[in-house]
């Protein structure tokens, strides 16, 4: 908790210097799909997101569950909003996760965004919690291609917490805007799956998307990866489904 709480600070102290070379200009950049955000970086009052995210397994060697997560996410207020999400394994509710996100400013030139991720995680019917801290920079080079990164830490705590509780966080997905409703992405996501289990080992997950944007309320991302772990390499599916009011 105190690595965390030491990020947190410097991130803090650090974007309080930069704060006076942002202004107006929100850059339009993506979320990734996997580890998506608390709606997009410089979101506005009253926006409401409802979206679900599957995984799946497409290796036969597989052990791999299906898991799913359905969220709410709500601005509060212009660059802060809120989420609420249920991480599920098949049937299983795994966890309750509750999520805060910050966007610290945009540049003048109307390329570059960063802001600030917090994450309360409860192991259900187990004795531990999740803490995450994540600074997220993004930036937009044309018309075309963006890129976005998650950077931080998640510290476990609990009677039942893991031996090795401190985790390192890292997302970066380069996007590449084709159409006026159709974006590739290619993501790269480190993830820990020895919050519901300790006997797995820790694992990059690749993730080749493509998102579709239907409407200015409805959406679609999927994509087709592998999971590389130890020596293993497992083929896997994704789907995120999104409503936006």
């Amino acid at each position: 908790m105190k690595r965390i709480l030491r990020f947190y600070f410097w991130v803090l102290c650090v974007s309080g210097l930069l704060s006076p070379l942002f202004a107006q200009g929100i850059p339009d950049i993506p979320e990734p799909m996997v580890f998506d955000l608390v709606r997009e970086l410089g979101a506005r009052q009253g926006e409401l997101e409802i979206n679900v995210l599957a995984e799946f397994p497409l290796s036969s060697n597989s052990s791999h569950f299906v898991e799913w997560a359905p969220e709410i996410e709500y601005a509060i207020w212009d660059n802060f909003a809120v989420e609420f999400e249920l991480p599920i394994e098949d049937t299983t509710v795994e966890a309750f996760k509750l999520a805060f996100q910050y966007t610290f400013g945009y540049s003048k030139s109307g390329r570059f965004i960063h802001g600030t991720q917090f994450m309360v995680e409860k192991i259900r019917n187990k004795a531990k919690w999740d803490f995450s801290l994540l600074y997220i920079p993004a930036y937009k080079f044309n018309e075309i291609w963006s890129v976005l990164a998650l950077v931080g830490l998640r510290q476990q705590v609990g009677s039942e917490s893991q031996d090795k509780t401190t985790t390192l966080l890292l997302n970066a997905t380069v996007f590449a805007k084709i159409s006026e409703r159709i974006t590739l992405g290619m993501e790269f996501n480190n993830s820990d799956p020895g919050n519901f289990d300790e006997e797995e080992e820790p694992e990059l997950l690749v993730m080749p998307q493509v998102h579709i944007e239907f409407s200015d309320h409805w959406s679609v991302q999927t994509g087709v990866g592998c999971e590389f772990t130890g020596s293993q390499v497992n083929a896997t599916g994704a789907i995120r489904m999104i409503a936006e009011f």
